[in-house]
């Protein structure tokens, strides 16, 4: 039985389009997996408190104060949990949002997430990621800024197996309407693909 995490980022609860993207790959995993089971975490709605010094001196402490690691130890149980993982994405200000950097403060975590210190190795191999994103303007690079940092979080918990779906340009008065419609239709139907295909869990 299939287990899948979904993390939503935007701070827009109505009309985003990372978000409107994630719901319709929800359907479709869903469809795939009737009986599986789905995870969610919104870092949006249920903000992540960002990291700190207690926190920090806690994840190194041989006896932890379970008070600075009890949210810690839920975002990192959930991840165990899953085998398969949604990371739904805007840009703000060229980068992911501080919420979303918040989480990966708490889960990024040694001997938890990840061991070793000169040549660190994750611990969370065997998962599959998707990474919807959405940006503004138009990424000319292989991995938008998003997916790039996404990726490298990512890959220091062993998660290395990602597909990306961006959708870019958003914002570009030339591209709006009719152009934004025919990209997320392409991103739709890779969506369905994964969601769907036997081969890819």
């Amino acid at each position: 039985m299939n287990t899948l995490l979904r993390i939503d980022s935007s701070l827009r609860t109505e009309g985003s389009y990372s978000r409107t993207l994630g719901d319709y790959f929800i359907r479709q995993w869903q469809t795939k997996n009737p009986e599986g089971i789905m995870i969610e975490r919104d870092v949006t709605r249920k903000l992540i408190p960002h990291i700190t010094q207690k926190t920090v001196d806690a994840f190194f402490s041989e006896i932890p104060d379970s008070e600075n690691i009890e949210l810690s130890d839920e975002l990192i149980n959930e991840l165990y949990q899953c085998n398969e993982i949604l990371i739904t994405c805007p840009m703000y200000n060229y980068g992911i949002p501080s919420s979303l950097k918040a989480y990966f403060d708490l889960v990024i975590r040694t001997k938890k997430t990840f061991a070793g210190s000169s040549i660190p190795k994750g611990l969370l191999a065997n998962k599959k990621a998707y990474i919807i994103s959405s940006m503004g303007g138009i990424s000319t690079e292989t991995l938008n800024p998003l997916e790039n940092h996404l990726t490298q979080l990512l890959s220091l918990m062993g998660i290395t197996e990602i597909s990306y779906f961006p959708l870019d340009g958003t914002v570009d008065q030339s591209r709006t309407g009719e152009k934004i419609l025919i990209q997320q239709s392409e991103i739709l139907k890779q969506l369905n693909a994964y969601a769907t295909d036997t081969t890819s869990h």
